[in-house]
């Protein structure tokens, strides 16, 4: 009877994707489809809320004995359950945005339409996955659950997920607007759109990830909020895209149509990828998110020969496929944007021939199946084989005059498919591949390659990656960025040298808010590809350090925009010599960790001074830039100022990475230092501290989850030579989960002024102590082995954080009000009209 509630949904949905304004007819008929699509979720999670054990993923997942609110939450706790919720957000931001969107210039119904049916259209896939998952199929007999996993019995199950999901639906949301603009040519007005969609987009997914942070660090017994695990550093991309769109208007120079439509087509592509990394259980056998698992092997090296192993998995083979197939029609999309700028007078069906490589690509997978070792060959075949028929339409129609060198053309064979085919055969990575065609294209059609300079750093960005972190070898890499480099080689005209000047300067610091995010995305999302089997923390770390290096440098730029380019280039000079110095002679003053090694050469110190100075000497000016906006005079009130709110943001941003550095990249989380073995009455000294295990705490009363509690009180001293001072007591442990006879690290924190002391038993430890205690008794237990991280500055990451999410609402807030007043204005001028 429940199963019903998905076709019904699925009607409903393809009724709204043929008439996506039949609210303008019906207003009740609008509302009765719209509640009808989110029927399925609500349908599930009563199932949890009354225990209904006939339905196998309530009986899986729920438990009689799991509070109301844990209930419902894990009605998201696996893999069906999501797919609703997440179609109960698109709907709802269908709904507010049902009407044409306004900026500067009022959406049309058509481009309206369009932007509704993609959402409508995804959402019944969305649903058709469900169909085919089914999550109101009957518990067969003899089938017994184990319950929502341990881990995800807290409060932030209840807000994390949902939050992420919110995210992730705005950023479809901004692709469909992107996609409105390419099928329907109205882009008039479009980066208004775009920017209205991004601001809260931005916020919802910086309080997402945020509190996914809090979890690891106050929950999991990973010591710290952030760990580069696949699933959180997949979550991490979409936020760069999001913080790269809403900076395209500072940057100096008017941004095209056609960037933002690109812009928000990247947006999109990586929610979805963010969402299938998460989703593909088994490919990142690195992650520790291994609620959603796949039993499939994963002899394959590369990420996508994995997902083509889930393709026959009736369980994620749907869904997987169905990503990796929306990402392919958005990097299609894409393309066909780049060409549809130099054809004039295209027509909307000759211009689709461009999704050939993408039908290409779909049609080699199932062919595929049983060949995973081929399927990267055949996948990229199918891409090149679209590419060949559509660049010979495409020559044959163009009408072109280079304004300076340009790659190869012929009606024959071009660099569209000569250069695709080349690394293709040096480098058989599909993804670093369909990576390397989206940078390309828009320098094999520019005029003038040299001005595609910002798609050229991209793809040596890319190169460069890729041989750091060890997904292609150095002559591979030195091969691919030769491509992107070539017309800045042999271009004839040289650009004449300038003088810095204050404006000179401002306008570099202005375009680096764009280019270094888009860099350090580029760089994240490869190190994250190769990342399959092991996390490469180190690679993030040190590679991502130059580049805040330099977002830290072109803040202190801005802030000094009224001063001398001289004298700014003498501060920036001398910070990053004495940075360098730092790193090179003195990389172990900083305590903690730093002179745990990375490689042969380098330590977790020389990581931390690249950009730890120049973060430190940016704050002054910093809260003196915000304190300036904030006293700014003018009409307006300063909390409905988009500078005052940008400002925000980032201060919080460079407290949080004062915060991460001194919480995260100094502290090795595998050193057995930090793992310290505690007699029962015994003072044990270190690093300055003293420890004393005083008593063990046992109970089962009071306990909202789990069957009992078994915790180890321990006094903690500061130590001044033999003198100590008693600074706190915790009392970390496990709790006890019998009916699944494992038990989860209960972690405690001892909170001072200047950071937290995180004191965990980890997995193996918890477990360990439930079967002594359950074996021995308490009184046994005479010795325990605790994991210790002394993080000072730990406050930093949250206080900057909360700022971050502040600053976001006030900018989100004026720009609302910003909106709605040129909604009335755009709405009085169609009128008269």
């Amino acid at each position: 009877m429940w199963g019903v509630t998905l076709w019904v949904a699925a009607v409903a949905a393809l009724i709204l994707l043929i008439r996506p304004n039949l609210f303008e007819k019906s207003h009740s008929l609008g509302i009765i489809t719209h509640l009808l699509m989110v029927l399925p979720f609500f349908a599930l999670a009563s199932r949890f809320l009354v225990n209904d054990t006939s339905i196998q993923y309530v009986a899986a997942f729920g438990g009689e004995s799991l509070p109301y609110k844990y209930r419902f939450a894990a009605t998201w706790a696996a893999r069906e359950g999501p797919i609703l919720m997440w179609v109960v957000w698109l709907t709802l931001l269908a709904w507010i945005w049902r009407r044409p969107m306004t900026g500067k210039v009022l959406e049309s119904a058509q481009s309206r339409d369009f932007r509704l049916r993609v959402v409508f259209g995804f959402s019944l896939t969305l649903l058709l996955i469900a169909i085919v998952l089914d999550p109101f199929k009957q518990t067969p007999q003899f089938f017994f659950g184990a319950g929502l996993n341990e881990l995800l019995q807290t409060d932030l199950m209840i807000i994390h997920p949902p939050i992420i999901f919110l995210g992730y639906s705005f950023c479809i949301l901004i692709a469909a607007v992107s996609l409105s603009g390419i099928f329907t040519a109205e882009t008039s007005g479009i980066s208004d759109r775009i920017i209205h969609l991004t601001r809260p987009g931005l916020l919802i997914t910086t309080i997402g990830i945020g509190l996914g942070g809090l979890w690891a660090y106050l929950i999991l017994d990973w010591g710290g909020y952030w760990a580069w695990d696949p699933v959180e550093t997949g979550s991490f991309l979409p936020w760069l895209a999001l913080v790269a769109i809403s900076h395209l208007r500072t940057r100096p120079g008017k941004v095209s149509d056609s960037g933002w439509i690109g812009a928000g087509l990247v947006v999109g592509a990586l929610a979805l990828f963010a969402t299938l990394v998460t989703r593909a259980g088994g490919v990142w056998a690195s992650s520790v998110h291994t609620f959603v698992i796949s039993e499939s092997g994963t002899p394959p090296e590369d990420a996508f020969s994995r997902m083509m192993l889930l393709k026959n998995d009736a369980v994620a083979g749907v869904e997987i496929m169905s990503y990796l197939m929306f990402i392919l029609i958005l990097a299609g999309s894409w393309l066909l944007l780049v060409r549809k700028g130099l054809h004039k007078n295209d027509s909307a069906s000759s211009s689709q021939l461009l999704l050939l490589p993408v039908i290409g690509a779909a049609l080699a997978i199932p062919f595929g199946a049983d060949l995973y070792h081929w399927l990267p060959d055949i996948t990229i075949l199918g891409l090149l084989v679209g590419f060949i028929a559509f660049d010979k339409y495409t020559n044959n129609n163009l009408e072109f005059e280079p304004q300076g060198w340009t790659y190869f053309r012929s009606k024959y064979a071009s660099s569209l498919v000569i250069m695709p085919i080349l690394v293709f055969l040096l480098i058989p990575q599909t993804f670093f591949v369909l990576l390397f065609i989206v940078l390309f294209t828009p320098l094999y059609y520019s005029q003038k390659a040299i001005n595609e300079w910002i798609w050229a750093s991209m793809g040596i960005m890319l190169s460069l990656a890729g041989a750091w972190s060890g997904m292609i070898d150095v002559l591979q890499a030195g091969i691919v960025i030769i491509i992107f480099l070539t017309p800045f080689l042999v271009e004839e005209e040289v650009a004449e040298s300038q003088k810095f000047s204050k404006r000179q300067l401002k306008k570099i610091a202005l375009w680096c808010s764009v280019m270094l995010v888009s860099l350090y995305l580029i760089l994240t999302l490869t190190i994250l590809l190769e990342s399959v089997d092991t996390i490469n923390f180190d690679a993030h770390e040190l590679y991502g350090a130059p580049l805040i290096l330099g977002f830290a440098a072109a803040m202190l730029v801005y802030t000094r925009r009224r001063h001398s380019a001289k004298s700014t280039l003498v501060v920036l000079s001398v910070v990053s010599v004495f940075s360098l110095l730092m790193a090179i002679f003195f990389s172990d003053s900083l305590g903690q960790d730093s002179g745990t090694a990375i490689s042969e050469y380098l330590d977790r110190g020389f990581i931390a001074w690249i950009s730890l100075p120049m973060l430190l000497v940016l704050l002054g000016p910093m809260i003196s830039e915000v304190y300036d906006q904030f006293t700014k005079s003018g009409k307006t009130p300063a909390w409905r100022r988009i500078p005052v709110g940008a400002h925000l943001v980032h201060l919080g941003l460079i407290l949080l990475l004062i915060g991460h550095i001194t919480t995260t990249v100094l502290v090795d989380r595998g050193d057995a230092s930090h793992r310290i073995t505690l007699v029962k009455d015994e003072l044990v000294i270190n690093g300055g501290y003293g420890f004393e295990f005083t008593e063990l705490v046992a109970t089962e009363d009071g306990l909202e989850v789990g069957d009992g509690f078994v915790g180890v009180s321990i006094t903690v001293y500061e130590m001044d030579g033999s003198e100590k001072q008693e600074i706190g007591v915790v009392e970390p442990g496990m709790l006890r989960f019998d009916r699944t006879g494992t038990a989860r690290s209960e972690v405690d924190v001892l909170t001072r002024w200047s950071g937290d002391m995180v004191f965990i038993f980890d997995g193996t430890q918890a477990q360990g102590l439930m079967q002594q205690t359950s074996s021995e008794g308490l009184e046994s237990v005479n010795l325990v082995r605790v994991t210790i991280y002394d993080l000072p500055g730990s406050h930093l990451v949250w206080i900057g954080w909360a700022i971050m999410m502040l600053g976001m609402l006030g900018v989100t807030y004026s720009g609302f009000v910003k909106n709605q007043s040129q909604r009335d204005t755009a709405l009085i001028l169609a009128e008269q009209e």
